[in-house]
This record gives C-alpha cells, structure tokens and sequence, in this order.
C-alpha cells in the first residue's frame, strides 16, 4: 500500500509541475534562473530522451506502449518482491514512467521545461518524470551492483533462495564388484 501511495504522489507532483508550467510559460516563453546555465522553458517532446522517435508517425505509440509494459511489470515486481530498497528505487522509477505516460496519452507529448546550458551546448530538456527514471535506475543499478542477493530473488514468488547455500552433490552410488 505504500508503495502505491509513493508513486501516486510522485506522479502527482510531476502532473502537477508540469501543469504549472503549461498555465505559466508560453513555447516561446524563457525563465532565467541562472544566466547563461539555468532556465525554465515549457516543450512538448513528442519522443522519448533527446528527441529520440519524435519524427516517427508511430513513435508516440511505442513509446507508449512499451512504457506501459514496463509499468505494469515494475508493479507486479514491487507488490511481489519482499526487499525494501528494491520496491522504493522500483517505485521512483514507475511514477516517472507513469508521470511521461500520462502527458503521451493525454497531449501527444511529454512536457519538459528543465533546460541547462554548458558553454555552447545545451543539455536535452527534461522534467521531473525524468528525473525520477534516471535517478530510480541509477539506485536500481548500485543496488544491483552491491547487494547480489536481490537477482536471488527472481521470479518475484516472494520466497527467496539463499545464494550462498551450495547444493550438496548427490551421493555417489558404492560401486560393486562381485
């Protein structure tokens, strides 16, 4: 139950960002929060990072669809798996995905107003949805990396095996010789 309510305000609170901006900001509209490095725009990205799939006619709809799988795989995984850390990095990552699904479905695009420039070039704008994904896997990927009893745990029945209990050989039959 927490863990629904986790993502329910993350993704809440990325609707709610980007409706603020959306009611606020024309396209055309820059707000400068640090000269020459910060600014908060409104962009509709009807791709995926960096644009990815956006002069596709159909790249809305696999973006879509497959985060949508992705979705209900990650929920299935939270409500069966028993580790804590890998249910709230989990969570982080579906209520960003669920934050850029809404906008797909509901505008055809994903809105982004985080813009940072570095010199002369400017990073991809991105959101918070984004940033929860991002953030979520980088977590997911430490966890992985450190704590190798959680892969021990897949599929997700909720019992785990124990990785460093080696399976005993099975006896040798006595070999008879008459």
């Amino acid at each position: 139950m927490v863990w629904a309510i986790i993502i329910i305000l993350l993704s809440a609170a990325d609707q709610l960002l980007k409706l603020v901006i959306k009611m606020n900001l024309s396209s055309t509209d820059k707000l400068t929060v640090i000269d020459r490095f910060f600014y908060i725009i409104n962009r509709k990205n009807p791709g995926a990072a960096w644009s990815f799939l956006a002069d596709k006619p159909w790249g809305l709809y696999a973006l879509a669809g497959t985060s949508s799988v992705i979705t209900i795989v990650i929920l299935f995984i939270i409500f069966k798996n028993k580790n804590i850390k890998l249910k709230a990095f989990l969570s982080i990552i579906c209520a960003g995905s669920i934050g850029n699904l809404i906008d797909r479905i509901r505008d055809g695009g994903v809105t982004d107003y985080l813009d940072f420039h570095f010199g002369s070039y400017i990073f991809p704008t991105f959101n918070l949805a984004d940033m929860l994904v991002v953030c979520g896997t980088i977590l997911l990927c430490l966890l992985l990396l450190l704590d190798h009893s959680i892969l021990s745990s897949f599929p997700p029945t909720g019992k785990s095996a124990k990785p460093d209990q080696k399976k005993e050989d099975p006896p040798h039959a006595a070999n008879h010789s008459d």
